[in-house]
């Protein structure tokens, strides 16, 4: 008897798919204008408060943490092949735009970290970084190079890829009608 091959992801993938989805699209798109309002207001929010700036960090910890997880999730249950009607060349760039995706979701929050101390150094009103409320976050040490230059240009990097894999699915579902949506639904 011969087992039918997968064709959707598990429930596990699928809530870190879409929890990370989430995150990231957030962070890419507010990220940066999140750090210039808190800039622009300087409020100082006092013991315990949540200043955006620490929510963006709190927010890129937390998307670094779910991509180790989602990492290893893959690795002890692969994915479902694509469908046999999605073409070589789609499925070559899909490989590599899912392998972009995992390095710069590692690669942002770290270079965020190390950009961290040079923003605190220029705006002294930000002071009080704490991990989810919990603990005093540990700024990174001082580096050399612009770190925040690479990630300015990882964010882009990650909104053009974002991009297109959201044109990609949308492709496959609506003209190769290939139902690629179910993939990664509820089931």
């Amino acid at each position: 008897m011969t087992t039918k091959p997968r064709t959707t992801y598990d429930r596990v993938a699928i809530i870190l798919h879409w929890l990370m989805a989430i995150l990231l699209i957030g962070m890419l798109l507010l990220g940066e204008d999140m750090m210039e309002i808190e800039k622009e207001i300087g409020e100082d929010h006092g013991e315990g408060g949540i200043s955006l700036i620490n929510l963006h960090v709190n927010i890129g910890i937390a998307i670094l943490v779910l991509i180790v997880l989602r990492i290893v999730w893959r690795i002890a249950n692969p994915p479902p092949a694509l469908p046999d009607t999605v073409k070589p060349w789609e499925k070559k760039i899909a490989t590599i735009t899912y392998g972009l995706f995992y390095v710069l979701m590692i690669v942002l929050p770290l270079t965020g970290w190390f950009a961290l101390p040079g923003f605190v150094a220029k705006h002294s009103e930000v002071v009080g970084l704490n991990l989810f409320g919990f603990m005093d976050f540990h700024l990174a040490p001082a580096v050399s190079i612009k770190t925040i230059i690479l990630h300015k240009l990882g964010s882009t990097i990650a909104l053009a890829l974002l991009a297109l894999h959201v044109l990609a699915a949308l492709k496959h579902q609506f003209i190769d009608d290939t139902k690629i949506f179910s993939r990664m639904m509820p089931h």
